[in-house]
């Protein structure tokens, strides 16, 4: 059973997202996502953190053994940096964003025992089709009861069972939030807390705003022997250089530049982009993408899966690594007339029925 829902997943996945070739999840997941034991947590740069019940060791540990009939939610906890935020926790229930209309749903610590033992019953609201949010009122009391085990389950309205969740890592994953929003010792800290008032909290990070220069149009395809492009693309790729198979594309921007693609490498499972400015008639220049998350240091405009869209006048790309259950990374910049500026970075180490768009993130601007 699990074999077949992780081949299943990986068929969906890889309609999406070809798998990257050079890569695997160890070499990209970013510092500020860590793993303890069944979780993933990451903390942005405006220290809002997110945690999920999924990791690596938790993919390969379901797919080599039968999980049984129950489903197997997610179990979801954000917190916003600042002393007055509070932790919230969600039930998700959906696989690759579908889900089944299941009504009332109640939360539970998960207890061993010869049947289904389950502590007290904690109030799940339900915000859509698959998405759970645990009252707010309950959620210290849960994460209390959760020490004593490392498994949660849901029960239906008529008492039962649904799904288990792993709460394997959940502990050490929410000292970490804690840590980093800088709790630890004081009374909003979740499992490290002390005497400390919550004024001691460091605000939340403001983030930064990026001005972005917008495209005009769709792309139009230009003539491949362009000399200056072609010139510069032989200094940085190693793909083909038959001028006919470079594939280059121009987006005309609203301040009169242009923004330029072309085919670096042209393989098929991984094609990678070259992207160059031209500022004036005939004048391409490269300019390097920020990566400002942690301060590493800018990277050549050569990206794989790489597209650009003229409408929010962002540049994105993703990662997808290539071991059973791997997600990968996405990032996304914005040409501002003078450089590029990231806008977003979010990275996932493991899948299991989780959306790009759900994956963690590490970096965060506000596009203007």
């Amino acid at each position: 059973m699990a074999r077949l829902f992780v081949a299943a997943a990986l068929a969906i996945l890889g309609a999406a997202f070809a798998h990257a070739e050079d890569s695997k999840p160890g070499d990209w997941t970013a510092p500020e996502v860590a793993e303890h034991g069944d979780w993933s947590t990451s903390c942005d740069n405006a220290n809002d953190c997110t945690s999920v019940s999924v990791s690596r060791d938790f993919v390969k540990r379901v797919e080599s053994t039968d999980p049984g009939d129950y489903a197997m939610p997610k179990l979801w906890v954000k917190r916003r940096a600042g002393p007055s935020a509070r932790p919230r926790v969600f039930v998700d229930t959906s696989t690759w964003g579908q889900a089944s209309p299941l009504g009332a749903l109640t939360l539970h610590v998960y207890y061993d025992c010869d049947g289904d033992c389950t502590g007290r019953a904690y109030k799940l609201k339900q915000i859509e089709t698959g998405r759970y949010e645990l009252a707010p009122e309950q959620v210290a009391a849960f994460f209390a009861e959760s020490i004593k085990t490392s498994r949660a389950a849901t029960r239906r309205a008529d008492g039962t069972m649904h799904g288990i969740i792993t709460t394997d890592g959940l502990v050490a994953a929410m000292r970490r939030i804690d840590e980093n929003q800088e709790r630890r010792d004081t009374v909003t800290a979740i499992y490290a807390k002390g005497k400390k008032p919550a004024s001691t909290v460091p605000a939340e990070k403001q983030r930064p705003t990026v001005r972005v220069v917008r495209g005009l149009n769709e792309p139009s395809t230009e003539m491949p022997y362009h000399v200056e492009v072609q010139r510069i693309r032989k200094l940085h790729c190693t793909g083909p250089h038959d001028a006919n198979e470079t594939n280059i594309q121009r987006f005309r921007l609203r301040n009169g530049h242009n923004l330029w693609s072309i085919i670096c490498a042209n393989n098929p499972h991984n094609p990678t982009h070259l992207w160059l400015v031209e500022t004036s008639r005939d004048k391409f220049e490269i300019f390097k993408l920020p990566r400002p998350e942690q301060g590493r240091p800018a990277e050549m405009p050569i990206q794989p899966h790489s597209l650009f869209d003229p409408a929010s006048g962002q540049l994105s790309t993703y990662h997808v690594g290539e071991e059973v259950g791997s997600c990968g990374l996405k990032r996304r910049w914005a040409w501002t007339g003078k450089s590029f500026e990231m806008i977003d970075a979010s990275e996932m180490p493991a899948c299991y029925g989780i959306q790009a768009h759900q994956w963690l993130q590490t970096y965060r601007a506000i596009p203007e």
